[in-house]
């Protein structure tokens, strides 16, 4: 399943298009496996491949808690400290607009695991007959990752509430799909979000009913900017604030350099044997190709005779490539003894050429 129509860590004003993919996720039935199924909550699962995460989803209904209390729920920041037992901290980065925030959220893990924390924007809708509830990671240049905290991604979670038609009482649809980076596998993050699902569930359905006479004995008991647009502060984030200037830029497609082994190749010819005189005091070990040109029998004999191309490469590093010439051996006064032609001949072992033979 792809997430909404963000892109990875992009903060923007949540459109209808994002919110109806979240209903969409909800309503469709083709590609989910049920999991769990208990006092009216049910919890499935995506098909996906082996390795990959997945995304969960969760429906329940609740006789005795109305739709309002439990939108208040998800929203007041106040009272998330009273009902979630793994909050560590909660800060508010500011609004986009009436709609949509950007907040820092730290949470316990137990241990060995690190503790995790987020930065996420939030959106939400509320349409009189359903209310909507986004939210995504994002980037924020005043909360970089922390120590003690490992960084985890919301790349998808959201909530829907609705009135139970007939019966009242609430109606509740949750979506998630979470990152929590570090070194767990797949496989182990999405068997532990199948179970920690049902549990918040039961969580905020237990803070739901608590909250009306919670939020009556506060100072501010109306104080609910989520529902009264002109209750939100006036100042506003920018979002180029929530720009990750780090964000890795895709690599350019460069052309691969040309290394056929046709260009590589060193033509075979028919050359002359000769010997190979001491050197000095070079003593590293080389990859040596030797070849000689054939003697012409018709040119002057007091002049030297053919040519070595010697290409030295150090096995080692410790030298840069070697072009050596060397002469061929002395020519015996009168005429020369016809010698054995035979092929080149090529060392691709360890040789050592101060001492002229193979180590």
């Amino acid at each position: 399943m792809g997430s909404a129509g963000w892109a990875r860590g992009e903060a923007r004003v949540a459109d209808d298009s994002d919110f109806e993919t979240l209903k969409g996720f909800l309503a469709s039935e083709k590609g989910w496996t049920l999991e769990y199924e208990k006092d009216g909550v049910k919890v499935w699962a995506e098909d996906a491949a082996h390795g990959a995460l997945r995304t969960v989803k969760v429906v329940a209904e609740f006789d005795d808690v109305e739709p309002d209390a439990l939108y208040d729920v998800l929203h007041d920041p106040e009272y998330r400290s009273v009902w979630d037992t793994h909050m560590l901290a909660a800060e508010d980065a500011g609004h986009i607009n009436v709609n949509n925030d950007v907040g820092y959220y730290a949470m316990s893990c137990p241990a060995p695991l690190k503790n995790r924390d987020f930065v996420l924007q939030r959106s939400w809708l509320d349409t009189g007959e359903e209310k909507l509830i986004l939210n995504h990671s994002v980037f924020h240049k005043d909360y970089p990752p922390r120590k003690g905290y490992v960084r985890a991604l919301s790349l998808l979670t959201g909530f829907v509430v609705r009135s139970r038609p007939g019966t009242g009482g609430s109606w509740l649809g949750y979506v998630s799909r979470s990152d929590p980076r570090g070194a767990l596998p797949a496989w182990l993050v999405n068997r532990v979000t199948a179970q920690l699902a049902p549990r918040l569930v039961q969580q905020l359905h237990a803070a739901a009913r608590r909250y009306p006479g919670w939020k009556a004995l506060t100072d501010y008991p109306h104080h609910k900017p989520w529902r009264h647009p002109e209750q939100v502060p006036a100042y506003r984030i920018k979002l180029e604030d929530c720009v990750d200037p780090d964000a890795p830029v895709p690599p350019a497609q460069e052309p691969k350099p040309e290394t056929s082994k046709a260009k590589l190749e060193v033509p075979q010819k028919q050359i002359e044997s000769q010997s190979i005189e001491d050197l000095g005091d070079i003593s590293s070990e080389f990859s040596v190709e030797v070849e000689e040109e054939p003697a012409d029998l018709n040119q002057d004999p007091t002049k030297k005779k053919g040519k070595f191309y010697k290409l030295v490469k150090s096995m080692k590093n410790r030298r840069k490539s070697v072009q050596v010439a060397k002469s061929a051996d002395n020519i015996l006064e009168g005429k020369p003894e016809e010698k054995e032609k035979k092929k080149g001949f090529k060392f691709h072992r360890r040789f050592s050429i101060s001492r002229g033979r193979e180590d």
